[in-house]
């Protein structure tokens, strides 16, 4: 673009064009910019690079910008040669007025020579298809590059214009570059540039403006407004020019209390021009079915037949559409369209004002036909705003509350909220809708009541009510259930639904599968935390397939987190971490840190610990607390602090392991502690023992009274390892032959196999040792399951595995990591030498032990006996001696140094 600042703003044009000097002097010039003009640079690149090619299409609604974005760049010089200017309008809808005015803006720009057959070219009263050729001919043989600008082209409809242009673009144009603005996408022709890839773009979202050029656009106000009231405005405007330039005078005016959440579409400037610019050239059907269907949200043509009561919905929603009336397609399948906020705002004052009876009568219509395609939040938003509230209660229990922990819990429980709190004992169905919004609140010890008050209620309504009812009775029990860590309730209560949800037709609860989806992942759950690993496994997989078919996403993640839970128990962690990555990758980024990604981040802390990637459990249990929420599930908030308590073991640090140890028997509900977090208790207090050489301590434990209905096989094993560090080996060997002869998971496997191995070692029985430590690799290799190999407790482990590999001379790559780990000085120093030379205190040392546990920093000063600001204090100082800024860093560094 070696031309680039030719660009030339015509003085006039010929009289012969048709009209006078002066009319001519306002059509083939671009518009100057307003004083508060915004320079939209991010948009000047897709310009030029059309420039370069055949044709720029910019198609935007009313009031988009797109004229003074393509005047800006014209002013800026940016093209590659002069611009030619015509702004069309419904007088030019003629082919002889049309062409005219094309060759008085082509040679008024000086791009015409005296020997071009443009210069002797005026278009007679019948434009055919010499016409063109000739016209196109002369355009091809110009000399230099020259833009011609088409300003509103949705202006003109005339067939033998719009001809005329598609014969003219079939051919590239030669050195003429063709810009295009319009508000209708129906430029003719346009696929034969956009074939040869000399079409660009721009369109309604690109002509949005960003937050940054609100900003500025309301700077050129003399307006300040914060990030949130800009990101209010944007949402309110959908980032469309003209609403952010009347926004800004409406929020300028006298008033300056005004602030940006109370711009709507009813503002008289708003909506003069959005009669003026969009409504007024519609027919009176067209501007009635836009009121009629203004009600919903969003709109297809089978919803606005429903309301209307008219033929051909779809057909007048794409026609709006195309014609960028401020009416946009959504969804991938773009059979669904939405009108943009400003113009649903008029819409629904104008429904208000000229008949506010259709109102109610349009919501219970929409309520009704989004509740037969089974949209329960959008059916209970409109009987909501119709005050039909015995209608509220029947698709609460119909279509509503199968969804209630879905995506969309929050919109729901908010629409729920408008219900007047005098009719939330009505029926049954609005007593089950106190209970879901009693539950939602965190209420839990009034839901029970509001509970046995719905089905005091169920037992009156219709035949075809009760049992859906019961249905969701029972589910707000398993929520109850789940929230209180009752796991033994929460098997029980799900088997119920599973028998009840046999009974129920789709036609009487279209919502079933999200409950029997549900269902079938809680009952998994339960079973999985009462220790029943097989049953949970159907019952999760069931789940998972019934959530995916009903595409309850966040049901699914829940089931599929729980699977690699109970697959991570197996040992099978290679399957345990498919499940877990393939829950998180499959859900959305939001989803990642919501309660349903908890337990697949514990799988994964498990997995990696298992694995002795520590790093990488440290990762997933800094995920999974974060995910928890202000109000967790007591098992899962729980299970994690079991698990860190292995995980600090494994890092060496016994005293945080012990503290944190503590702090989990002080929180745990002995008596309802289920089964399977019992055993992890009981595994982290077992390592405890043996991390701290008190192997006679561990086994005194078990063999308390009753202690042996607790015992599993991998507690067995850290039994069997507390008899091998007191060289009791025929006692090995006695707490392992059970496990031998059936281990139900491969952890316990490897671990009995494991120390079968060393204790024939230690008998000098090589090739029995040889072959039992054979089987343990076996087993672990497939799983990556290095941790069983450099746990606590087998300080032998380092010269065996040395000696092991002489005698097997095709050892793999996993027993070459095995030696690696155990052999490995850990290289602990008792310094605590830091940057710079600055040694630790002694009590920024003791604060320092604290950072890799849960507590914060109010708990760790009552854990110190001093104030949470003398904390504070030594977290600064050490943070600034370690070089770190955060306590992750702090505990990585401290670990580098060797001081933790």
């Amino acid at each position: 673009m070696g031309d680039r600042g030719r660009t030339t703003r015509p003085a006039g044009a010929s009289s012969r064009a048709g009209g006078s000097d002066g009319l001519l002097a306002a059509k083939l010039v671009w518009p100057p910019l307003p004083h508060a003009f915004v320079p939209r640079r991010r948009l000047m690149a897709p310009l030029d690079e059309g420039a370069e090619g055949e044709v720029t299409l910019v198609c935007g609604g009313p009031g988009s910008g797109k004229t003074l974005l393509v005047a800006a760049w014209a002013e800026a010089g940016r093209a590659p040669g002069p611009v030619a200017w015509v702004s069309l309008d419904a007088h030019d809808n003629d082919p002889t007025s049309f062409w005219s005015y094309v060759l008085a803006a082509i040679r008024g720009v000086g791009a015409v020579p005296d020997r071009s057959p443009l210069a002797r070219m005026f278009p007679g009263p019948r434009i055919d298809e010499t016409f063109v050729r000739r016209l196109a001919g002369g355009i091809t043989r110009l000399p230099d590059p020259v833009v011609l600008v088409l300003d509103d082209l949705h202006e003109i409809d005339n067939p033998r214009v719009l001809r005329s242009l598609a014969f003219l673009l079939r051919h590239p144009l030669g050195r003429l570059r063709l810009v295009i603005t319009t508000r209708a996408d129906r430029v003719p022709s346009l696929h034969r540039p956009r074939i040869r890839g000399g079409l660009t773009e721009l369109r309604a979202a690109e002509l949005a403006f960003t937050p940054d050029e609100a900003a500025s656009l309301l700077a050129a106000h003399d307006l300040r407004l914060t990030p949130a009231e800009i990101e209010v405005l944007l949402e309110r405007t959908e980032g469309w020019a003209t609403g952010l330039s009347l926004a800004a005078r409406f929020m300028g005016g006298r008033d300056p209390a005004r602030r940006a959440g109370e711009f709507a579409g009813t503002e008289p400037a708003v909506a003069d021009y959005l009669m003026s610019e969009v409504l007024v050239g519609e027919p009176p059907e067209v501007q009635r079915f836009l009121r009629l269907t203004s009600v919903a949200e969003r709109v297809c043509g089978e919803l606005a037949e429903a309301l209307t009561g008219e033929a051909h919905g779809q057909r007048i929603l794409e026609r709006l559409a195309r014609s960028n009336a401020l009416v946009t397609r959504v969804g991938d399948r773009q059979q669904w369209f939405r009108y943009d906020r400003l113009l649903r705002d008029v819409l629904r004052h104008r429904l208000r004002l000229e008949t506010p009876e259709l109102v109610a009568e349009l919501h219970l219509k929409a309520a009704h036909w989004f509740a037969g395609v089974d949209d329960g939040p959008a059916a209970v938003r409109h009987a909501v705003a119709a005050g039909d509230w015995p209608l509220v209660g029947r698709l609460v229990i119909t279509v509503v509350g199968a969804r209630i922990d879905s995506a969309d819990r929050r919109p729901l429980t908010d629409v729920l909220a408008r219900v007047p709190a005098h009719q939330l004992g009505a029926t049954a169905g609005l007593a089950l809708c106190g209970a879901l919004l009693a539950f939602d609140r965190g209420e839990y010890e009034v839901v029970p009541g509001l509970l046995a008050r719905a089905r005091a209620l169920n037992a009156g309504e219709d035949a075809e009510l009760r049992l859906p009812g019961e249905i969701l009775a029972r589910a707000l029990d398993a929520a109850l259930a789940r929230e209180r860590g009752d796991m033994t309730a929460l098997v029980e209560t799900t088997a119920e639904a599973l028998s009840l949800l046999a009974e129920v037709s789709p036609e009487q609860l279209p919502g079933a599968r999200h409950y029997r989806a549900t269902a079938f992942g809680n009952a998994g759950i339960g079973l999985f935390w009462t220790g029943r690993l097989g049953a949970a496994h159907t019952r999760l997989r069931s789940g998972v397939s019934v959530a995916q078919h009903a595409g309850a996403e966040r049901t699914r993640l829940d089931a599929l987190a729980h699977l690699a839970l109970v697959e991570a128990e197996r040992g099978l962690l290679r399957d345990a971490y498919g499940h877990a990555r393939g829950g998180l990758d499959a859900a959305e980024g939001a989803w990642r840190s919501a309660p349903q990604a908890v337990p697949a981040y514990l799988a994964l802390a498990l997995i990696n610990l298992e694995r002795h990637n520590l790093g990488e459990a440290d990762a997933a249990l800094d995920n999974g607390i974060a995910a928890l929420g202000v109000d967790p599930e007591p098992v899962l908030y729980l299970a994690l602090r079991a698990v860190q308590v292995r995980i600090l073991l494994a890092h060496g640090e016994l005293d945080a392991a012990r503290l944190a140890a503590r702090r989990l028997g002080e929180e745990n509900d002995a008596g309802r502690t289920p089964t399977t977090l019992a055993r992890w208790m009981a595994l982290g207090e077992a390592d405890l023992d043996l991390a701290a050489g008190e192997p006679e301590r561990l086994i005194r434990r078990v063999r308390r009274p009753g202690a042996g209905a607790r015992m599993f096989p991998r507690l067995w094993t850290r039994v069997a390892r507390a008899h091998l560090a007191l060289e009791a080996y025929e006692s090995v060997e006695a707490v392992l032959a059970p496990i031998h002869v059936s281990a139900p998971d491969v952890g316990s496997a490897v671990e009995a196999w494991l120390l079968t191995a060393l204790v024939a070692d230690e008998l000098r029985q090589t090739r029995h040792s040889v072959d039992a430590f054979s089987r343990a690799v076996a087993l672990a290799e497939p799983q990556e399951m290095r941790g069983p190999f450099v746990g606590v407790g087998l300080p032998q482990l380092a010269a065996f595995l040395e000696r092991y590999q002489w005698l097997t001379p095709h050892s793999s790559p996993f027993i070459a990591e095995l030696i690696n780990g155990a052999t490995a000085d850990p290289g602990r120093s008792e310094s605590s030498g830091v940057q710079d030379g600055e040694e630790l205190t002694e009590r920024e040392l003791d604060v320092l032990r604290y950072l890799p546990t849960m507590l914060r920093n109010q708990d760790i000063a009552v854990q110190m006996y001093v104030s949470v600001n003398t904390v504070k204090a030594h977290l600064r100082s050490l943070y600034r001696k370690l070089g770190v800024t955060q306590r992750r860093e702090a505990v990585d560094r401290a670990r580098e140094l060797g001081l933790l």
